[in-house]
């Protein structure tokens, strides 16, 4: 893995990790715009929109088959390249970051820690983290990437 993606992983894993323990040890409800965002601890044992809820194994499997994935791709094709993409190094750095904060926790607590709640237009989107803003900014980052290809 190139040096610059390797360091966008740590750095994001790292504040991931770090929010959460003080959200763990801190966080029990905070309203930071009343109605549309709050702060709350929350354990969350599926994944986005709580699928696969209780299935811990198979989500962690998934996962690490998931970072495979983008390692061969990173590995296959990036790498190859002459010219360094400062998009692709950050849209790798923040997705396997990412990932691997979740993963992290689901084979440490046996769940994530989710703790930002947001309602918008009445719509109240299930809670998240950090983790799961970087993965979600990579995969549209990613997305757009290989339709410029």
């Amino acid at each position: 893995m190139k040096k610059k993606i390797f360091i966008i992983s740590l750095f994001v894993f790292l504040i991931d990790q770090i929010i959460k323990a003080l959200a763990t040890k801190y966080l029990t409800y905070m309203s930071l715009i009343p109605g549309v965002l709050s702060l709350i601890y929350a354990k969350n044992e599926g994944v986005a929109f709580s699928m696969f809820w209780g299935n811990r194994w198979f989500i962690i499997i998934s996962s690490v088959l998931l970072m495979a994935i983008l390692l061969w791709i990173l590995n296959k094709d990036y790498l190859k390249e002459k010219k360094e993409s400062k998009l692709k190094n950050f849209t790798f750095g923040i997705l396997i970051g990412g990932i691997f904060g979740n993963l992290f926790d689901r084979i440490l607590r046996g769940y994530v820690i989710d703790y930002v709640a947001l309602n918008i237009f009445g719509y109240s989107f299930p809670i998240f983290n950090l983790a799961d803003v970087f993965i979600t900014i990579g995969v549209i980052l990613m997305a757009v990437s290989l339709k410029d290809d």
